[in-house]
């Protein structure tokens, strides 16, 4: 059997109780924190088209990653905020109920910590596969 529970703005209350629920038959539970093709469409059609514009490129790299110099469309353009927007919506999506809170994103950004960016890499391979698949089952839709 699998149950799925989704509860918009609970009361103190009642999210204390169904966590002690939980709690009490976590040996029983599966959670399953990871990135699949129907997670990975909805990540992707929920950012907005230069962030989808980096992802595809990541997908389509060499590893899941891309360098900043094949996004940036000219010496000077800035890549700055495109990890924001990433961070955005893993978040709109927990909020949402699209996947857990505890997700990670699925793309990562290369560099110092500060300054330019040096590239994006999806994070594993398994996030790699899944993005693949959603961003194939796309095309096809076409």
């Amino acid at each position: 059997m699998e149950i799925t529970v989704n509860v918009k703005d609970p009361t103190p209350a009642f999210e204390r109780e169904l966590l002690a629920l939980l709690d009490k038959y976590r040996a029983s539970l599966r959670h399953n924190p990871g990135w699949d093709a129907e997670r990975a469409r909805t990540f992707y059609d929920a950012l907005a088209p230069r962030a989808q514009r980096i992802l595809r490129a990541a997908v389509a790299g060499v590893d899941g990653e891309v360098s900043a110099d094949d996004l940036r469309d000219n010496d000077d353009s800035s890549l700055r905020g495109h990890a924001g927007a990433f961070t955005r919506v893993l978040k709109r999506g927990a909020t949402e109920g699209w996947w857990d809170s505890g997700m990670q994103s699925p793309i990562i950004a290369l560099g110092p910590g500060s300054g330019k960016v040096q590239g994006y890499r999806l994070r594993d391979e398994a996030t790699l596969q899944a993005f693949l698949s959603a961003l194939e089952s796309m095309t096809t839709e076409k």
